[in-house]
């Protein structure tokens, strides 16, 4: 039996505003918890070792969240080299088994080689990657290509799933590539295992290479198709999971217009597709010379076929119950979903895995499309539109903890941490810029000073020490910067660095740094969902919910940075420094609303739906009076959907630019 359970609403932190999460069909004793819901369109998600949550979304982030905070810096933006065209997008991710140790994180995609148009409906290959994750983000230029030789032919059957063994070797679904509504001839290659499309694979994570013991690996071609192929004959395999014993991958294959199908993929199975479909055979394609001798009779039987009767639907297989959260009876179940009649279901299986018994267990979930157990027992998963990542739990039993492994040891190697100036930080041409830097495990400590003319590079001063300093030249243009480098030796032979850039005023006077915190979607201009209040915030180094970032242009978009990106609200703060107590006018425009804080005060708020040209007019210009010292300035931009951005700048009285005023990103501490 069902029972209808009304989740709590989906409250925007520190507002009464809430999106209401609608009626979730879920059994007794069960409720569904709203983990975040600041997210757009993500498509699939993994649990790091350390109780972090990884969320992709489909155009090509992949989003932090953790113990309740959804970070506002991304792990890793390829949104530039993701095709995210209808059906493709960032669809598959996971971990490598030792990534507590290597970092290494697997992302497969539809791909836009560099040229090609952005997310249009022409064919583009699918690429899986390699990247080595350092703290929160990916490290630069860590990339490694494993294969890219899958296509999307069309702008539906792109990829779908990556999943570890344990064995540590990596398996693939990816789709067929053909139309989804109108099939052909493409379809066929979905029974050639000389091609990837409609496959499984089984592949070294380290190489990309087939393995042996794949049903067609041929030891001199390991990098052919073949090689790589596990099981063929698919239309769609989105998700998939591993058995926990026979680690064989329980498939969901989305189906055309008449059955949806689950099937355990043996070694070398054949599942038929475009001749056969579920527990028939296609007409439409049984005439064709491909499909002759392939047939329901002749291909590997699937352990459920579903009808749709009339109605859409799509699978999304899910994952198996190990755990000891649930009901004992339920132990050992496959749980499974589909995502346009959006429903979660269990399997109950015999003693071999064979399905035995299929039993409703939600309904009106969204529109599942990842669907994994965590660490802590519960049941994870995502909808895409709909509710963003949930977890389902039993209430009668505690959950567990998501972090599997303890906080690793502190390590012997130096460290160089860059106390002040923070990186982006803005000076005025003759300030003195004092560095400070802190080392660990280190007995020497040196300063590197290199002025940037565009590409031309000019050393100011090199010191040793914790401390240094110099003057910001008079002479620095808009696209140049000071870079200074840290480094901290053990006299081993180790050594660590890390480097801070330092910008000149621009000579337009519109601040290019800010820390950014949201989106925060439906919310309005009127609705303060700031934890502490919109008059109390003061963004820092260490809250992942705002993130420092430097603009190219005096123009800050924000959909180069925060996503939801429609009926959504985000912050901008910086710190004004200025020399004197004096009055002057904060010029800024913005595309949609905005409102402005300083020091605390609301001193601007403009309700408007506007469009925001690339120029130098100032539209909104509300009086301000500065302190001496240091001034916490907070703006807050909302949009509709469109263009999301604004600009800000501090004038004269008489509307002239403020000169003698810098942007700081932290304040700078007491020499």
């Amino acid at each position: 039996m069902l029972i209808i359970v009304l989740s709590a609403p989906f409250f925007i932190a520190g507002t009464s505003q809430a999106k209401t999460i609608r009626a979730l069909e879920v059994p007794p004793g069960f409720k569904v918890e709203p983990i975040t819901a600041n997210l757009e369109l993500p498509t699939t998600f993994t649990f790091a070792p350390d109780g972090r949550v990884f969320i992709a979304e489909k155009a090509g982030r992949v989003k932090v969240w953790k113990d309740g905070v959804l970070y506002a810096r991304p792990l890793i933006d390829i949104r530039d080299e993701v095709n995210s065209f209808v059906d493709r997008g960032l669809i598959g991710m996971a971990l490598d088994p030792n990534f507590a140790e290597n970092g290494w994180i697997y992302l497969l995609y539809a791909w836009d080689a560099p040229g090609q148009a952005k997310d249009v409906d022409e064919p583009r290959r699918s690429r899986l990657v390699r990247y080595t994750v350092e703290g929160d983000v990916v490290r630069p230029n860590s990339a490694f290509v494993l294969f890219d030789d899958h296509w999307n032919y069309t702008q539906n059957h792109s990829v779908g799933t990556l999943k570890f063994d344990k064995r540590g070797l990596l398996w693939v679904s990816l789709g067929e590539g053909s139309l989804s509504a109108m099939p052909d001839k493409l379809s066929l290659t979905a029974l050639d295992i000389n091609t990837l499309q409609g496959k499984v694979l089984r592949i070294d994570p380290r190489t990309g290479n087939g393995v042996p013991g794949n049903p067609f690996y041929d030891p001199r071609f390991p990098k052919r198709a073949r090689s790589r192929v596990w099981s063929y004959g698919y239309r769609n395999p989105f998700r998939f999971a591993l058995h926990p014993e026979t680690q064989l991958p329980y498939v969901g294959d989305v189906g055309w217009n008449t059955y949806e199908m689950l099937m355990i993929a043996t070694k070398g199975s054949n599942f038929g597709w475009p001749c056969v479909e579920g527990i028939m055979d296609v007409p439409q394609f049984q005439s064709m010379p491909e499909c002759r001798g392939i047939n329901v009779k002749t291909t590997t039987p699937k352990e459920l076929s579903y009808h749709h009767n009339e109605n859409n639907a799509s699978v999304t297989a899910g994952d198996f119950n190990t755990g000891d959260h649930f009901p004992p009876e339920m132990k050992g179940n496959f749980f499974w979903g589909d995502y346009s009649t959006q429903v979660i279901n269990r399997t109950v299986l015999d003693e071999r895995g064979r399905f035995k018994e299929t039993i409703p267990f939600g309904k009106q979930m969204g529109e599942p499309v990842d669907i994994q157990f965590g660490p802590d027992g519960a049941l994870w998963y995502l909808s895409i539109y709909s509710g963003g990542l949930r977890r389902i739990v039993y209430e009668a039993r505690p959950v567990g903890a998501l972090a599997t492994i303890t906080r690793p040891a502190a390590s012997n190697k130096p460290s160089a941490t860059i106390l002040a100036p923070f990186d982006g930080d803005t000076y005025l041409a003759g300030q003195t810029v004092r560095l400070r830097g802190e080392t660990r495990n280190a007995v020497a400590a040196e300063w590197r000073i290199t002025r940037y003319d565009g590409r031309r590079a000019t050393p100011i001063t090199y010191t040793t020490g914790l401390q240094a300093s110099f003057v910001m030249p008079a002479d620095l243009r808009d696209d140049g910067f000071v870079e200074a480098i840290f480094t901290a030796t053990d006299g081993k032979g180790n050594l660590a660095a890390t480097k801070v850039n330092i910008y000149p005023f621009p000579s337009d006077g519109y601040i290019r740094a800010w820390w950014l915190n949201g989106g925060y979607p439906y919310g309005t201009l009127d609705d303060d969902v700031l934890p502490g209040g919109e008059a109390n915030y003061i963004a820092r180094p260490g809250d992942k919910t705002a993130w420092a970032i430097r603009s190219p242009s005096r123009n800050i978009n924000l959909l180069n940075y925060i996503t939801p990106s429609r009926k959504t609200v985000a912050y901008a703060f910086v710190w004004i420094e200025s020399a004197e107590d004096r009055k002057g006018l904060l010029g800024m425009n913005s595309d949609d609303g905005l409102a402005a804080w300083l020091n605390g005060k609301e001193i601007w708020r403009n309700k408007v739906s506007r469009y925001m040209p690339d120029d130098l007019r100032d539209i909104d210009l509300p009086p301000i009076e500065l302190k001496r010292g240091y001034n916490a300035l907070l703006l807050k931009i909302d949009t509709n959907d469109g263009d999301w951005q604004f600009k800000a700048r501090v004038l004269n009285p008489d509307g002239s630019i403020m000169r003698d005023v810098a942007a700081k990103l932290v304040q700078a501490p007491t020499q």
